[in-house]
Parts: C-alpha cells; sequence; structure tokens
C-alpha cells in the first residue's frame, strides 16, 4: 500500500507555485514577449526552443516535445515518480499532506524494492568494515588516511570482501530476485559463463544517496595493484544518474542553507575530510567532470559556490571549465588556491583543518583573479616581451566582464601589480573592442559574415510547425475545449470524436472521458491525465497556443466546418472518379445519375464555407 494524495491537495500545490520560479531554478529563462524561453534540460541544444508560460502554468520544447505542468517537470528533471515529486513540492510549500493509503502501482513496488536492497547492500558492506576481520584491509587504509570509525560510521564506509558472489547470496537468500539486484547496479553477468558475479569486491565502498539520503549507488576504491580502476562507481540504474548527483549533497544540505554557499571537491576522501574538520557543506562531482546538470542541482540550493579542487594540472584546467560551464547561470564562484602538489584531503591531512578553513577556504579568489592567475602559467613573466603579451591576455579578459565597476576594479589591480598607468590600460581596453567589434561584423578576407544579431536575439518564440488547415482547426478546437468545459460540451453534441488526425481523435476522447469523471477544467490535471508520451507532447504543443481566452460561437462553427469538410472531400474526389470510369464503360445514364450526387455534395460544401 501507499500514500493517495486527493486531486484538490495536488491541485493546491499546483497553485502554490509559478512555473516560471520552478523551472528557473534548472533552467535560465529569459522573457520573450508573453511566455519564457530557454535551453531544454531534457535534451541538447544550442538555439533556445523550451517555452513557459506563465498564463498556462504549463512548460513545452518545440525541440523534444517534453511538457507539462510544475509536477511534471519536477518529475522529469529530478527522476522521481508523480508521487515524489509531489510530496517535494508540498514539503517546500509547507503543505501537509494527508496519510490516506492506496495500491502501489508495479513501477513503484519494483522502485521500493530496489531502494531496500541498496539500503540492505550498504549496510552489509558497512557491518563487513567494522565489525568482522574481512574489513581489516579498509579500517587499515582509513587509519592511514586518518579518518577516525566516527566519520567512518557518519558515511556509512563499507568494504566487499574478496568474493564473487558475497553480496548475490546474501540477497537472494533474503528472496531479491537476481533481476533486480542487477537492476540495482550490485552484480554482473560473467559473459564467459552466462552466470551473475558481484560488482564490487576487495574494495572499499562509498554509498551515494540521493537528496532525500536513500541510497542509489556505490563508488568503490581497489586496493590491488593490478586494478586497472582505481574507483568503480555504479553502472546509470533507474535511481542513478551520476550526471545529476552530487555526493554528500543530503547531508550538506542544512548546512548550505545555513552557511550560504557550497564547496564543490573532486573526490569522495576530500569531502570525508572536510567534514570531519567541521566543513560540512562539502560535495563532490563523481569521479567525472562537473556537468551541466549538477550545476542546477547546486543552483537549487546556493548561488555561492567554492571550488576546491587538487592543484595538479587536472585539477585546475577542471576548475576552469566548471567556471565556464557556470558562467551563465549568474553564480558568485570562488576557488580555493591550494598548493602545488596538494589535493583537500592531503592539505589538511598536513596542515589541519583549522588552516584549510583559515587559510584555504577563506582565502578563496574570485573566479577572475583565479582565471588572471592561471593565465600567468602560460607565459615566462621574468620575460619583457613575455610579460607584456601576458599583461595584453589580461586586460582581454577583464573585457570580457558583463559588469563595469568589475573591469575598473580588476584594471585597477593590474596596473598596480605591473606598476601601469590606468591611461594605458584603458586605451588598450578600447583598441581590443575596436577588434572585436571588428571581427563580430565580418572578415571580408576569409569570406564570413555576421549577420550583427546579438545572441540573446535568437531569444525569439517559436512558431508551431506549419500545419495542413484542418489539424490548425482541430489544434484550435482542442486548444480552447481544454480551457473551458462549455465549449468541449458543445463540440461534443456538433462534432463528437469526428476529428480527422489519429493523435487529435485519441485526445479529444480523453478530454471527454476526463470531464465526463467531474473533473476541472485545469490543464496540468488534463495532463497528468494522459499516459501516453506522445499524447502529453501534443497536448502540451497545443496548450502553448497563442488563442484568445473566449471564442465565438461562429468561430467554433467554422473550425467544425473545416473538420468535416474532409470526409465530404474525400467522397467528392472519390465520386468524381468514379463518374470518369463510368463515362468511359459507355453507362451515360448511371453517371449521369452519380453527377446529380456531386451537385448536392457540391451544394453542402458550400453551406460549410
Amino acid at each position: 500500500m501507499g500514500r493517495r494524495i486527493s486531486d484538490e491537495v495536488i491541485n493546491q500545490i499546483r497553485r502554490h507555485f509559478d512555473i516560471v520560479d520552478v523551472v528557473g531554478k534548472y533552467v535560465q529563462l529569459k522573457k520573450s514577449g508573453r511566455n519564457y524561453f530557454g535551453l531544454c534540460p531534457f535534451h541538447s541544444e544550442k538555439t533556445p526552443s523550451f517555452s513557459v508560460a506563465a498564463d498556462k502554468q504549463i512548460y513545452h520544447c518545440f525541440g523534444c516535445g517534453a511538457g507539462g505542468d510544475s509536477i511534471k517537470f519536477i518529475m522529469d528533471v529530478e527522476q522521481l515518480t508523480f508521487l515524489e515529486a509531489v510530496e517535494r513540492l508540498a514539503e517546500e510549500a509547507g503543505i501537509s499532506l494527508p496519510n490516506e493509503v492506496r495500491e502501489l502501482t508495479p513501477e513503484e513496488v519494483e522502485r521500493d524494492t530496489l531502494y531496500k536492497i541498496l539500503d540492505l547492500s550498504a549496510k552489509l558492506y558497512h557491518h563487513v568494515l567494522m565489525n568482522t576481520s574481512q574489513g581489516n584491509d579498509g579500517k587499515a587504509y582509513l587509519a592511514r588516511r586518518r579518518v577516525n570509525p566516527e566519520t567512518a560510521q557518519a558515511f556509512q564506509l563499507g568494504f566487499a570482501p574478496r568474493s564473487y558472489d558475497f553480496l548475490l547470496s546474501f540477497l537472494t537468500k533474503r528472496g531479491y530476485a537476481t533481476s533486480l539486484i542487477e537492476k540495482a547496479g550490485l552484480i554482473k553477468k560473467n559473459d564467459s559463463q552466462g552466470t551473475y558475479r558481484d560488482r564490487f569486491y576487495g574494495r572499499l565502498m562509498f554509498p551515494i544517496h540521493d537528496s532525500k539520503g536513500r541510497v542509489i549507488a556505490f563508488g568503490a576504491r581497489s586496493f590491488e595493484e593490478n586494478e586497472q580502476a582505481k574507483y568503480l562507481n555504479s553502472p546509470e540504474t533507474g535511481l542513478f544518474h551520476k550526471r545529476k548527483q552530487l555526493y554528500n549533497l543530503h547531508r550538506a544540505k542544512s548546512s548550505i542553507r545555513k552557511e550560504q554557499n557550497i564547496v564543490l571537491a573532486e573526490g569522495y576522501m576530500d569531502v570525508i575530510m572536510m567534514w570531519q574538520e567541521g566543513v560540512h557543506a562539502g560535495v563532490a562531482t563523481l569521479g567525472t567532470a562537473l556537468s551541466e546538470d549538477q550545476v542546477k542541482v547546486i543552483k537549487q540550493h546556493t548561488k555561492s559556490i567554492i571550488i576546491c579542487y587538487d592543484s595538479d594540472n587536472a585539477g585546475q584546467n577542471a576548475a576552469l571549465k566548471a567556471l565556464e560551464l557556470m558562467r551563465p547561470h549568474e553564480l558568485m564562484v570562488r576557488v580555493v588556491p591550494l598548493p602545488i602538489g596538494f589535493d583537500p584531503d592531503d592539505y589538511i591531512r598536513r596542515f589541519g583543518g583549522n588552516s584549510f578553513q583559515k587559510e584555504m577556504i577563506a582565502g578563496a579568489l574570485s573566479s577572475t583573479s583565479f582565471q588572471l592567475e592561471r593565465a600567468k602559467k602560460d607565459f615566462r613573466l621574468q620575460d619583457e616581451v613575455e610579460r607584456l603579451s601576458y599583461i595584453r591576455k589580461a586586460v582581454e579578459m577583464i573585457s570580457d566582464l558583463p559588469i563595469a565597476i568589475e573591469q575598473d576594479h580588476y584594471l585597477r589591480k593590474l596596473a598596480e601589480e605591473f606598476q601601469i598607468s590606468m591611461e594605458a590600460l584603458k586605451e588598450e581596453q578600447r583598441h581590443i573592442r575596436f577588434r572585436k567589434k571588428k571581427q563580430a561584423w565580418g572578415d571580408k578576407e576569409a569570406g564570413k559574415w555576421n549577420n550583427g544579431y546579438k545572441e540573446d536575439s535568437r531569444m525569439v518564440p517559436r512558431k508551431l510547425r506549419s500545419y495542413h488547415p484542418i489539424e490548425r482547426a482541430e489544434m484550435h478546437l482542442l486548444a480552447h475545449m481544454m480551457r473551458d468545459r462549455s465549449v468541449c460540451d458543445w463540440v461534443q453534441d456538433h462534432l463528437g470524436a469526428d476529428f480527422q488526425t489519429e493523435v487529435h481523435t485519441a485526445l479529444v476522447a480523453h478530454l471527454y472521458s476526463y470531464y465526463a469523471e467531474g473533473h476541472p477544467a485545469n490543464l496540468g490535471q488534463f495532463l497528468h491525465s494522459l499516459t501516453e508520451p506522445s499524447f502529453i507532447h501534443k497536448a502540451t504543443e497545443i496548450a502553448m497556443m497563442d488563442i484568445p481566452e473566449e471564442v465565438s460561437e461562429e468561430a467554433l462553427k467554422d473550425y467544425i466546418n473545416q473538420v468535416k469538410q474532409v470526409p465530404l472531400e474525400r467522397e467528392w474526389n472519390k465520386n468524381q472518379k468514379l463518374v470518369k470510369q463510368i463515362e468511359r464503360a459507355g453507362e451515360p445514364m448511371k453517371a449521369a445519375q452519380l453527377g446529380q450526387e456531386l451537385i448536392e455534395q457540391l451544394r453542402q460544401k458550400k453551406k460549410m464555407r
């Protein structure tokens, strides 16, 4: 059994939120006309095709077809069930949910079972590490890294024994199906024999949790010298999407809210050591470069970020890429200048947590200062020619800053550092701007021309695709029917379900059924009642149409007449061909009779115009 939430409460949640605010936490939106536009979070694109209608409280992507209301958006962007999305929004809105129960769907039962399997696995691995001799290697490693038992307990660290079926045997004995254990990402098939074996063995285990604190995956560190991958993550599953998860976010959330910033590291051990030394707002990417989805997750919690990556070239280059990724999101980003050869874990073990907080975190550089310092590494500053080249490069970087005050601040710092007048730097800045402006308007020699539009000029409302007039008429009817039950009743009386486009016929049948069940004219609620993705895509596309709030009976009749013309057109064309065939067969009387029928059909067509 599971919780059941009434339509009344769900609609209360819908009314509480403005969809522009909900989507705006994940997508940078810009207003264009009545709607807001941005890059779609559900597919890769360079030109915004994702539209949010504040007046209708729905979204629709004209590129991939994704659409729905606030609840559907949270479901899709966070990979949640409907109930989980409702619970999340209700908690945010401070709306208490009733404790009515209902039968869980098969999908929900499977999802709950996967959570149980992963939770039980984490507890087993933790027990092995903390309470058995099989975990001695793991305990010794943590001792060397100065991770105390209390921290290991807090992070539920574990150890996977050197056995190929340790976990598989444990879980199957407790009645869990092999297929579900595989779906949880804990076992894999042995290609040579077709049997299953544990995915993790002989490794220190780091449970990975979702934002609610549920185990959804594992990171694992090997101790074997010949192991190709020192760190191994669970594969992508129905619960685990690596690009959307941040390690330790569920623990760090309260500290992030309190401190109004987040410390972003690269590794599990970095976060664990920071936590042990009092830095509780630390999170980490999962062994890969920061993703766009992870930036959006961070943005939901704070706009102030401290990047604390390794000081080697790979770490510093990753920090530069992270800054570029964050730039469009208008975040306040700083970068910790760790000494060469250190990562956060190394620094804390060498100099202590107090030094890390007071010197490293407190001394974090602004994103611009970090980029300027990083650029110095490409020049030999003791050489006069290269020093001047760096200064020109620095002025160019500073000129790209969007705020004039920032530009002035960093130009003054540059002038002071290299003993150059502000007048000279300002003159160089003017030259740079002139060159960029000239380049933007085209390079004739290369044969490349720029249309002069700024990037934001592409942020224009996308028109609905060019449809056949009959399809457009049906779409207008459906748009008005979804907004007004009385219009739907009128169309049902005068046209029924005789729409000519297959998907429109299916939608109108759903709409008649929806209203017959006593539901109100609520776009979000109707969209949720649809289960077929193609129906949802089409319904949101229709709902986004820019049509008048009210429609006259004459306009409705005109749309209906256009729709009704289709079968008459087909019959007319069919009979015309038949008349010609009869005439060729030498039956003039029969042809004349059929001709009279054609004349009558023509009269009917004219009446509809």
